[in-house]
């Protein structure tokens, strides 16, 4: 059992399941608690915006170290003078221990975001609501609850599966327990099918914006798939995302983090952001800056110049991936030469945005999925089921590519840079797309899981790295000597596991 887990799924029954005519009923009458809440739409709206409340936190907090950071897109700035960002260097380098708090966070958070979307599955069918409001929220409460179970078996494989709210607390122990991979994945798709039939494919009302919808339930279920070597039935996904026509690429990539163009026909899910004081700003800029960058003009204010910056620092190894020519490098990168250490440390331009005069508020959305992404997942899956030297899988490569201001690949060009003959050709087209499209917005390491590469890239990677950097500072002995495909499991809940 996991003490995190009884932590954050008990408190959420307690009220409710403590009022039972053989006790005092302390519950007030006159305030709202756990036991009168779930009865109105308004009072479901407030709940279900609550389930997306800690998917700000794991974005914020953790996700970028554990989705980009861990691959060979990113790394971080060594700093001499502040060494208490060191949980965050182990698990660049693949040395953290089972008790390294990013890791638990990141585990506890999203347990945390499950237990809310429970409560709201198990009471939404006692409310007296009208049947699309049932749907709408539901669907919602659904898919949450796959997406965060899909990103917990990526990163840990058997994870215990909590459906229900505890009644007790020794019934929160039984219902803790860890479940095979394969059962998680069965509930994902489970979930995640029927959120598909009870989310509408947009909202008209704009203070819906940022919800998931059909299309983002669709997306996630294909990607999903293809994680399990389905690939025939991601491509009936991908297709009707296509044809519903309510996505398009942007005609501008950078676009898609402009903060006036949040939200746009690209988008399928974002995590949205407020600037000012409500808990609720994203601080990107303020973490992934390197640490000797003294320039205001970015910021708009001096940054802490300690282990709070320095993040997810772009690598030599993503900087050579883009072609020459590829608009994408400029929309995502700003050049930095550090002071510090006479090198290149460029830094991640997605997420700037105008002079801001408090640190950590920002208002900068991160895009999750991206219609160019489902372009891109149905060009390799139409490639799994065979190659085809001018068949669809081609086009939608090339969409993204000229959007990119890039030619388009075909079989038998004559530029050799330009040839893709094979199926294996194929897959290093796209692998090498997608490192570069979808660069910095977490995609990177699950990329290398699921398409078998992760130790063979990590282990080039590695020798680029000391390549690069031993003589600027020296790059820890064990560093990359385990390329672990799971993160280990927190040893805060293994301890209490029964």
């Amino acid at each position: 059992m996991k003490k995190s887990i009884y932590l954050f799924l008990t408190l959420a029954a307690v009220g409710f399941y403590g009022c039972k005519k053989d006790y005092l009923n302390l519950q007030p009458t006159d305030t709202q608690n756990s036991a009168n809440f779930y009865k109105s739409k308004a009072q479901f709206v407030q709940a279900i915006n609550g389930a997306y409340e800690p998917l700000q936190g794991l974005y914020t907090g953790s996700f970028w170290a554990l989705g980009e950071m861990r691959s060979d897109n990113t790394s971080y700035e060594f700093d001499p003078y502040d060494r208490s960002g060191t949980s965050k260097e182990e698990l660049d380098e693949f040395r953290e221990l089972n008790n390294n708090d990013i890791v638990e966070t990141y585990f506890n958070t999203s347990y945390t975001d499950i237990g809310r979307c429970n409560v709201i599955l198990n009471r939404l069918p006692l409310a007296k609501l009208d049947a699309a409001t049932t749907d709408t929220i539901g669907g919602q409460a659904l898919f949450l609850r796959a997406f965060n179970y899909f990103n917990l078996v990526r990163m840990f494989g058997d994870v215990p599966l909590v459906l229900t709210e505890p009644k007790s607390v020794g019934d929160a122990y039984n219902l803790a327990t860890k479940s095979p991979a394969a059962s998680v994945y069965t509930q994902i798709i489970a979930d995640a099918q029927a959120a598909i039939t009870k989310l509408p494919l947009k909202y008209e009302n704009t203070s819906d914006k940022g919800r998931v919808t059909k299309g983002t339930a669709e997306t996630m279920l294909a990607e999903v798939y293809m994680t399990q070597k389905k690939f025939d039935l991601a491509i009936p996904l991908l297709r009707s995302v296509i044809s519903s026509g309510v996505y398009s690429l942007n005609a501008n990539y950078a676009d898609n983090f402009n903060l006036s163009k949040e939200n746009g026909p690209e988008s399928i899910f974002e995590i949205q952001y407020i600037e000012g004081p409500n808990g609720l700003g994203s601080d990107f800029i303020d973490t992934f800056i390197p640490w000797d960058y003294y320039d205001e003009d970015v910021t708009g204010y001096s940054i802490d110049n300690n282990a709070q910056n320095g993040w997810n620092i772009p690598t030599q190894d993503l900087v050579n991936a883009f072609e020459d020519g590829d608009e994408r490098k400029d929309a995502s990168l700003i050049d930095f030469t550090s002071d510090e250490y006479g090198i290149d440390l460029p830094f991640i331009k997605k997420y700037t945005g105008p002079k801001t005069a408090v640190k950590g508020v920002t208002p900068n959305n991160f895009p999750v999925y991206r219609y160019a992404d489902v372009y891109l997942m149905l060009a390799e899956c139409l490639n799994e089921q065979g190659f085809a030297g001018g068949g669809d899988a081609f086009k939608y490569l090339n969409l993204v590519r000229e959007r990119a201001g890039l030619e388009g690949k075909s079989m038998g060009n004559s530029n050799p840079d330009l040839n893709v003959s094979s199926q294996e050709e194929f897959r290093a087209a796209i692998a090498h797309e997608r490192q570069v499209e979808l660069a910095f917005e977490n995609h990177r390491w699950f990329d290398l899981l699921r398409t078998g590469k992760a130790t063979e890239v990590m282990k080039a990677h590695a020798i680029s790295e000391r390549a690069y950097k031993n003589d600027s500072w020296q790059i820890n002995s064990a560093a990359y000597n385990n390329i672990r495909l799971l993160f280990q499991y927190p040893l805060n809940e293994s301890n209490l596991e029964h």
